[in-house]
């Protein structure tokens, strides 16, 4: 902390200088400890608003702050394009966000403060959003979100009425939304996890890619198995991922998983990738399902096969051209035998007269 109020101290003192900042980053995951927050005096959030009023050319920010502590934001002069913020989804952080009509990715991690809304026309350029389910429900709405990470970690459970709910409600982007993500502890049964991920198609089966990241918990063969019901009920899923921080589940054995997913893509036809923790499966219309590994091989005996054919190519034509070359050459001799030959039959003509 001593280091940042320093560094907050030159920023504030020497406007010249922050307004070259275009990126910057305050507090760190400690700072999501209450505890310790709580420590920093009102003078802090003072400096910091005076530090952020100079950095009129910013464009990222990673605010990790915990609490209601928004107010050191609002009226800053810069137009951000990234946010990353830990600091409550509160009024204040709304007035902040109506600020920003710039913004195209944000990374909401804070707490969600009951009946916060946001004002209809802010964020008209949000692309990309991370958060929990009720600021998603209050900041995807009728904007363009593209891209949306679902968190569901502590305290919420990845359980059917909630996905079908988040659903519904991403589903009214303007986007329309293409990719989803789910970060979740998979600590429930294989029934239950398999009805929640049954109710992203039901909502939003035009998506693009989808991906889970399992934080806790196991992905295993049985909800493997479970897959192709929900896969066959999306329209336009290309890709694929799974994501499990046990190394020990299914996702991660290479036996189990080396025919997902050939045996996907007959469910669902317009899968073209499956990332899975130890390879990513592609698809290729001459040789099928490969591995991207398989797939830099296959492209490397191809680029050496065309390499080859060049070098026989070039080569033939090398030994046309030198067969071109003697036929012109022979042709030059005999034309100049025959202006010889016929050189010496004149002559011999003159000498009978």
């Amino acid at each position: 902390m001593p280091q940042t109020i320093s560094c907050l101290r030159t920023l504030a003192n020497n406007p010249a200088l922050a307004g070259h900042t275009l990126s910057y980053e305050v507090g760190d995951m400690d700072s999501l400890d209450f505890d310790r927050t709580k420590r920093l005096f009102s003078s802090f959030y003072r400096l910091l608003a005076r530090a952020l009023q100079n950095m009129i050319r910013l464009t990222a920010l990673t605010y990790l702050m915990y609490g209601s502590v928004s107010h050191a934001l609002v009226g800053a002069p810069f137009r951000l394009t990234k946010l990353t913020v830990s600091c409550d989804f509160d009024s204040g952080f709304a007035t902040f966000l109506t600020q920003q009509r710039t913004l195209r990715t944000a990374l909401f991690c804070g707490r969600y403060i009951p009946d916060t809304t946001l004002d209809y026309s802010a964020l008209p350029e949000l692309n990309r959003v991370s958060a929990s389910p009720l600021i998603l429900a209050t900041v995807v709405p009728g904007r363009p979100v593209r891209e949306v990470e679902l968190c569901l970690v502590h305290p919420w459970l990845l359980n059917e009425d909630m996905v079908a709910t988040t659903m519904q409600i991403l589903s009214y982007s303007r986007g329309p939304l293409q990719s989803l993500q789910i970060i979740s502890h998979l600590t429930g049964t294989t029934e239950s996890i398999l009805g929640a991920l049954g109710a992203i198609p039901t909502g939003l089966a035009a998506l693009d890619s989808f991906a889970l990241h399992a934080v806790s918990g196991s992905i295993t063969n049985d909800l493997l198995l479970g897959f192709p019901p929900i896969l066959a009920r999306f329209t336009a899923l290309k890709s694929l991922v799974l994501v499990s921080k046990n190394k020990y589940d299914a996702v991660h054995d290479h036996v189990l998983t080396k025919s997902l997913a050939a045996s996907w893509h007959a469910k669902c036809a317009s899968l073209e990738c499956v990332s899975l923790p130890n390879a990513t499966w592609v698809r290729n219309r001459r040789h099928g399902w490969v591995t991207l590994h398989e797939l830099e091989r296959l492209l490397h005996e191809r680029e050496q096969a065309l390499l080859n054919r060049e070098k026989n190519v070039q080569k033939r034509e090398a030994s046309l051209d030198l067969e071109q070359r003697s036929l012109e050459e022979r042709e030059r001799q005999l034309e100049v035998q025959i202006r010889e030959l016929r050189q010496e039959l004149g002559e011999g003509v003159v000498e009978l007269m």
